[in-house]
């Protein structure tokens, strides 16, 4: 267990990343290389996205590890961006960054009566907030309704701001989604990064789950802190299907992120064929341009995909270009 890496998730050995440690050492050990880098930000982009369809993706607990740890370092690089020693925080350095309104609604509620609380812990869990978000983790439908049961607030977060909702839409539990919208969970929540449970159905290609919520209101193109949409989620991890149903429920396919990638750009660049005719074929925009000046085509060009060159130049679009 590294110590320095301990000491910044605030000694919470709970929190500690072991399954990443253990299952991909090097990879662990170039995180802890980078870490107070603006090169990690941009490790953990390419560890969560897939490049390769030949490359096997992280198991669901290591890639939630990876995840939480970009989480903490986006937190505290951006309120030590001067200090010398990315290594030299407190102890108490990360709970700082948790916001007050999240804090508040972690508070138990109160006392369940004892039969509930009962067969809560008859499920291994116990009957707290901590207990609640590891029932809709896990997919354990019939403790996550003890707990609706039990009037638990459906907004309690964990330390990346995940409500029990998106800890269910992440890990594609379809029936605990069900029974925490029917109780009046937040669709549109989001986390300190600003996804919501949508960006991270569509983040983990699990198609059911995002009509689920797109039945229950939730906004197709709410942007993240990055201007990410739920597509722009879809797309950059290769979720046909995901992509398919967003676009078919009216999602903004030119919408841009903050450096002025759309869904066409990103599935330009990474070589994605079917998500290129799928976006032209709907009428994606194929001459905007980014921040640096790029085209999807040209994307295409510098990365050497020639067939998504071909597709770009020879497919019509949906509707007119500069619509």
């Amino acid at each position: 267990m590294d110590q320095r890496l301990l000491r910044i998730l605030g000694g919470n050995t709970e929190k500690y990343p072991r399954n990443l440690e253990d299952k991909y050492p090097r990879v662990f050990s170039k995180i802890l290389s980078l870490w107070g880098t603006p090169e990690l930000d941009a490790y953990f982009v390419e560890l969560t996205v897939s490049e390769r369809t030949n490359r096997a993706g992280f198991p669901p607990d290591v890639i939630s590890e990876i995840l939480h740890l970009s989480f903490v370092h986006a937190a505290l690089h951006a309120k030590n961006a001067t200090r010398k020693d990315a290594w030299d925080v407190s102890v108490d350095a990360l709970a700082c960054y948790v916001p007050q309104t999240f804090q508040e609604a972690a508070k138990p509620p109160v006392d369940p009566p004892a039969p509930v609380k009962l067969a809560i812990e008859g499920y291994g869990l116990t009957c707290s907030a901590d207990g609640f978000l590891r029932a809709a983790e896990t997919g354990n439908d019939p403790a996550v309704a003890l707990f609706l049961d039990a009037q638990f607030n459906t907004e309690i977060r964990d330390e990346r701001g995940w409500t029990p909702l998106m800890q269910a839409s992440f890990n594609g539990h379809d029936a605990v989604v069900y029974l925490l919208l029917k109780h009046g969970a937040s669709v549109n929540a989001v986390d300190f990064c600003g996804n919501t449970a949508l960006h991270w159905a569509a983040f983990a290609g699990h198609v059911a789950n995002a009509k689920l919520l797109i039945d229950h209101r939730a906004d197709i193109n709410l942007l993240s802190c990055s201007g990410w949409t739920p597509l722009f989620q879809a797309t950059t991890r290769r979720n046909l299907e995901v992509v398919q149903l967003l676009i078919e429920r009216g999602a903004n396919y030119n919408a841009a992120s903050r450096d002025g990638w759309t869904a066409l750009h990103k599935a330009a660049a990474k070589g994605y064929e079917d998500i290129v005719r799928l976006l032209l074929r709907k009428g994606a925009n194929r001459y905007l341009k980014n921040s640096d000046g790029d085209t999807p085509l040209m994307l295409a060009s510098k990365n050497r995909h020639d067939t998504v060159k071909e597709i770009l130049m020879s497919t019509p679009s949906g509707t007119s270009a500069y619509a």
